[in-house]
């Protein structure tokens, strides 16, 4: 058996657990079942040596088992900066704004300030260099409307890499799959978003054109647990297709 064909069964078998991990307990009181699909741009722009610029744009629609058409669509945008302090880290601040729409409660208008930091590590020369993985520290203020505003803050933990199929690393024609597991804390109450205890997991297939282009197709299993009522809880089900831009090599390996 080839190792091409070993890496292929590899990463359906890390699909399967994080199915299994992310699928919905049926021994819970109440646990609510959503599958959600997800289309994306993403880029990054060079400004100086080591400043850049990044966004995106995503938009999102959830369907409800129980219903025929999507229960749910949002729409959202990102904007910031980063800098390198050096080979390994860097620190990272913007700004985002998203418009959610419910069938069934008010729509919500969000903007979000934040801030991060990020590592690499390990990083090795060799066979290792394959599994740098990608740490990033976020905090987030969270200024919500639903006709009144609200203030929420909510810190983030993401670890991420990105592991090449067909080539030796990350770079023009590879396959690889992009890893990724992202832990959300609520910082004091947050009485308005009752599901704010979430877990993400992700795993997918990318594919890079050249050093501006790619694609990812991924799923994505979540957890949210009610802050309030410790029986109540809800898993999400993602389908997601990413297009990204200007990407450096380098973003992709580490899982950026």
């Amino acid at each position: 058996m080839s190792r091409c064909t070993h890496l292929i069964h590899w990463h359906v078998a890390v699909l399967a657990v994080l199915t299994c991990f992310t699928s919905p307990a049926q021994s819970q009181a109440n646990n609510d079942t959503n599958l959600q699909m997800s289309l994306g741009y993403e880029y990054r722009v060079g400004i100086k040596e080591h400043l850049r610029g990044f966004g995106d744009f995503v938009y999102e629609e959830r369907y409800h088992p129980h219903l025929l058409f999507g229960s749910q669509n949002q729409i959202g945008t990102t904007g910031g900066v980063s800098y390198d302090l050096g080979k390994r880290s860097r620190i990272e601040g913007g700004l985002g704004l998203s418009y959610i729409h419910r069938q069934d409660l008010l729509d919500t208008f969000e903007t979000r300030l934040w801030q991060a930091a990020t590592l690499d590590w390990p990083e090795s020369l060799g066979l290792v260099r394959r599994y740098v993985l990608h740490h990033r520290f976020r905090l987030e203020e969270r200024f919500r409307s639903t006709g009144d505003w609200s203030f929420a803050l909510r810190f983030r933990y993401r670890v991420a890499f990105a592991f090449p199929i067909n080539r030796y690393t990350v770079e023009a024609r590879a396959f690889y799959i992009p890893l990724k597991a992202e832990f959300f804390v609520p910082l004091g109450d947050d009485s308005e978003e009752i599901f704010t205890k979430q877990v993400l997991f992700s795993a997918g297939l990318g594919y890079v054109f050249d050093r501006s282009w790619t694609i990812e197709l991924r799923y994505a299993g979540q957890r949210l647990r009610d802050t309030i009522g410790a029986d109540l809880q809800t898993t999400d089900h993602f389908i997601e297709f990413r297009l990204k831009s200007s990407f450096q090599i380098d973003d992709l390996l580490k899982g950026r």
